[in-house]
């Protein structure tokens, strides 16, 4: 799976209809939240159901990693508050993007099958 990260320029600059030059595919760039104005990371409209669910099961995994490196902690209170708040960032931001990608790999499924 590769991943796209790009500026919001080129966001809107990736219209659906436009095309690949070299395979004639479409390609434009689905944003991991469709909410957010502002989102810079996504991943290519053509991007396979297989592939997606790659990558959000890596972040899923590294999103467990996180919080198994927090549980093993001796003392969480002995962890600067920026350390912690990091780490939260982290899981939310990966847990965010995994259900982002999770939902891409269900939509690329029913295309396939359609």
């Amino acid at each position: 799976m590769k991943e796209t990260i790009t500026s919001q320029t080129e966001v809107d600059q990736a219209a659906p209809d436009s095309h690949h030059a070299s395979s004639g595919t479409e390609n434009s760039l689905i944003p991991f939240h469709h909410d957010d104005p502002h989102c810079v990371i996504g991943y290519p409209s053509d991007a396979s159901a297989p592939d997606l669910y790659d990558a959000a099961t890596l972040r899923q995994s590294a999103l467990l990693g996180v919080l198994c490196a927090l549980s093993s902690a001796q003392d969480l209170h002995d962890l600067s508050t920026s350390n912690l708040q990091n780490c939260i960032q982290a899981i939310r931001i990966l847990s965010e993007d995994a259900a982002a990608l999770y939902a891409g790999a269900w939509q690329a499924l029913q295309a396939e099958r359609n």
